[in-house]
């Protein structure tokens, strides 16, 4: 009897640890498998970060590129147009400057603005303006003021310093003919052309 009970303590005891084996080794698989899984899914979202970074790193590079490119560009365009300006103004500051500071220049331009003047036209009333001078205050009533019938003032203002200005008394505008503005206005027409010439 003792030796049968000793047979089925001892059988339940390696049933119990073979399940407790089993149970072992079924929980170590398990683990291993979910262990492998977790391996496999940061593999895959590692690949999946760095593929994503080295695609924002080309990204990036390429909007890089393409603005330094267009800044590169705008630098270039920026250079000519001031290399024009300097080669407008080495052209233009002297000549001019001489021009409007001779009397004579002034009276040739005021002459023929006059002749060409359309005295009988409506709202033709005019007030000019130009530098004191006693000589060209002279020159120009003299010259002009029975021409006008009245219908322009000639009057010397120490506001002008080159050139002259042309008032309207009826529509309330100025027009301005100085060094600076003869200027602009020559630039307009020739700095096209001195761009070309010198970066085509």
């Amino acid at each position: 009897m003792e030796d049968t009970l000793k047979k089925l303590t001892d059988r339940i005891f390696e049933e119990g640890v073979e399940k407790a084996n089993n149970e072992a080794e079924a929980i170590l698989n398990d683990a291993k498998a979910k262990a492998e899984s977790i391996i496999n899914e940061a593999k895959r979202q590692s690949q999946e970060i760095v593929s994503k970074s080295e695609q924002d790193a080309t990204e990036l590079k390429k909007k890089v590129n393409s603005e330094l490119e267009i800044t590169a560009k705008q630098s270039v365009s920026d250079i000519k147009q001031t290399i024009t300006d300097i080669m407008l103004a080495e052209a233009l500051n002297k000549p001019m400057a001489n021009a409007f500071l001779d009397e004579n220049f002034i009276k040739e331009m005021i002459t023929t603005m006059l002749q060409n003047w359309d005295i009988k036209a409506e709202n033709s009333n005019f007030e000019l303006l130009f530098p004191e001078s006693a000589k060209l205050e002279s020159f120009l009533k003299e010259r002009f003021s029975k021409i006008t019938e009245n219908k322009i003032t000639f009057t010397p203002s120490k506001d002008v310093v080159d050139g002259f200005v042309i008032l309207s008394k009826a529509d309330n505008y100025k027009i301005s003919f100085s060094e600076e503005g003869f200027k602009e206005f020559i630039k307009s027409y020739i700095r096209p052309k001195t761009f070309e010439l010198l970066f085509k």
